[in-house]
């Protein structure tokens, strides 16, 4: 039986996409470090993962976590492999177009044993290990209730505290974190997978609770950006970091599920709330073909940095990735009649 797609996921998944690509493209052409920039790609890198991750394990719950392990072990391998062989195209473009290394066996070894993370791929990698992990947590994920929730959202934060030092080994890395490899951890991020599947078993959009929760959580993180002028530890991931995007992601999520929702009654809305359900739902092949676009400019004589080019590049990747998507879809007209 084919599982009901939830639109308003789609959007938030869209509106994470889209500007993660904005992201992205502000880090490598534009003014990263100044004015609003700054703040929109500290933003952005704040509820990024995370929100990705709330809407992974939304989308979990209905096409795994209410059906038998028999049925969805299988399926959640075969996606686990499918986000790995795009960890492996993004790791290796950005090793040849950005570190502009030579072609080696052991430099694409590296990547291919995850031994090495290459930079804006490692999100990819972490995706699969997650995976890895809800396969493992079937049995608690399929009885989902607060009290699991609180307890492995206390985990996650406590996780935080671990002596990242003495983590060595890459593989390792990527499930608790280190100060030698650049990782998104699935044991502390694990709690943002786990609100995703509870909101998602509990039917639930607005919550003044969940709402307060995530101001509450939020707070020292939103302080010490301010105070400081830039955001508590992110690489290895510090408690406050972790906290700090919750109320973003709660936000993207309240915006889709209200875009859903007067689509029909705005034609403006109903415009934006289909793009970014396409964008949506084809995510992976956006985040895929924008760091292969962007990677590869990056290693060119066109590239350089300036406010105006970092957003002029941001669009153009946008149109190029939908006219692609026309082509993969056969909605453009062929050159042969």
């Amino acid at each position: 039986m084919e599982t009901v797609r939830r639109k308003e996921i789609d959007i938030c998944k869209g509106i994470l996409t889209i500007t993660m690509i904005l992201c992205h493209c502000i880090q490598f052409f534009g003014c990263e470090t100044e004015g609003v920039q700054k703040i929109l790609a500290d933003m952005i890198n704040l509820a990024t993962f995370s929100g990705f991750l709330f809407c992974f394990g939304y989308v979990s719950d209905l096409a795994y976590y209410r059906k038998e392990w028999k049925q969805s072990a299988g399926k959640m391998l075969k996606n686990a492999v499918r986000i790995l062989i795009a960890f492996y195209i993004s790791g290796i473009a950005y090793v040849a177009l950005v570190e502009q290394k030579i072609f080696r066996w052991d430099f694409i070894a590296e990547v291919l044993l995850l031994k090495k993370f290459p930079g804006w791929s490692e999100f990819l990698a972490s995706f699969v290990a997650v995976l890895l992990v809800g396969i493992l947590m079937f049995p608690l994920m399929k009885r989902i209730n607060g009290w699991i929730v609180l307890f492995l959202s206390l985990l996650s934060i406590l996780s935080c505290w671990l002596p990242y030092e003495n983590i060595h080994n890459s593989w390792l890395a990527l499930f608790v974190g280190s100060r030698e490899f650049i990782t998104f951890p699935v044991l502390q991020y694990f709690v943002y997978f786990v609100w995703g599947v509870w909101m998602c078993r509990k039917n639930k959009v607005w919550s003044k609770w969940v709402m307060l929760g995530t101001i509450v959580v939020s707070c020292p993180c939103i302080v010490f950006w301010i105070q400081q002028g830039y955001l508590p530890e992110r690489f290895p991931l510090s408690w406050m970091f972790l906290c700090g995007g919750s109320v973003i992601v709660y936000v993207y999520y309240l915006i889709s599920a209200n875009l859903e929702k007067v689509r029909r009654k705005n034609n403006l809305c109903k415009w934006v709330a289909l793009w970014l359900e396409k964008v949506g739902k084809a995510s992976l092949y956006y985040l895929l073909l924008s760091n292969i676009f962007i990677f590869a400019l990056d290693g060119s004589h066109f590239s350089f940095r300036s406010k105006g080019y970092a957003y002029t590049f941001f669009v153009i990747v946008i149109l190029m990735i939908s006219y692609l998507e026309r082509l993969r879809d056969g909605k453009t007209k062929s050159i042969v009649k």
